[in-house]
């Protein structure tokens, strides 16, 4: 091989390698989620049915968290999360009732439910 092909093979390595180091796993991604108990955060998993959702289940401790902070975590879960899957999503949920805790809007904005309420679930929308 040519020495001009060795370097152009090892800088393509290189950069191969420092590509892979700025791209979490989903698996990563939810360990660290997983593991904000400090945020309130119950547990995260992928869902079964479909991959590119990620569920937070976030407890009573998640409201003692300020609006303001939640909103930041959602976001970057939300932020981790796509660099990890494509076209990601993410739902943060009451851990108890499963209701939503935090809507996204076209942007990838967080709107967090206030503290005290969350937005109604599927099913207490059933007659």
């Amino acid at each position: 091989m040519r020495r001009g092909a060795v370097a152009n093979l090892l800088v393509a390595v290189a950069f191969v390698g420092s590509a892979a180091g700025h791209w979490p796993r989903p698996e990563e991604v939810i360990e660290r989620i997983g593991h904000a108990a400090a945020a309130g955060v119950v547990d995260a998993r992928r869902d079964e049915t479909v991959a590119r959702l990620l569920i937070v289940r976030v407890g009573p401790s998640w409201a003692a968290v300020p609006a303001a902070e939640r909103t930041a975590l959602a976001e970057q879960w939300r932020r981790d999360w796509r660099a990890a899957v494509p076209n990601g999503l993410v739902g943060v949920v009451d851990a108890e009732r499963g209701d939503a805790v935090v809507n996204f809007d076209a942007n990838g904005r967080a709107r967090v439910a206030p503290a005290a309420q969350a937005a109604p679930s599927m099913n207490s929308l059933k007659p």
